[in-house]
């Protein structure tokens, strides 16, 4: 699913990704780095707030796990990000939610059991 979302991304699109930890949230971003034809080895940020990955387009897959507070996003910068060449990809994405640009597309993830997951995309902005 990742990598045929990722074929459908442009420059400028802006993902937020939504989900408990272990939903698969990574692994989606893995995917759609593969779509993008990305040269790097997806790994998850979570220690380093954004880590940038080139391909077709530039990747900017940036984890909000660890903020905790909105001085703290503001401090990070990610607008800056919102307005650069390549693709973001937010996860914990709810944490910026008043600071995400009203063109960009949601990704929820709901475990269901062990093994299924539901996966839910909106916003009109994504092509088919």
């Amino acid at each position: 699913m990742g990598e045929k979302i990722g074929k459908n991304l442009k420059e400028g699109d802006i993902v937020a990704l939504y989900g408990e930890l272990g939903t698969g949230k990574t692994v989606l971003v893995k995917g759609i780095a593969k779509g993008i034809e990305c040269e790097n080895q997806v790994k998850s940020p979570s220690f380093v707030f954004v880590h940038e990955y080139k391909g077709k387009i530039p990747i900017y897959h940036i984890d909000l796990y660890r903020i905790n507070n909105p001085q703290e996003l503001l401090n990070l910068g990610i607008q800056e990000f919102f307005e650069g060449d390549g693709i973001c990809l937010i996860e914990w994405a709810e944490k910026a939610e008043q600071t995400l640009p009203l063109s960009h597309i949601d990704i929820k993830f709901k475990v269901l059991n062990k093994n299924t997951r539901e996966i839910t995309l909106s916003n009109a902005n994504f092509r088919n």
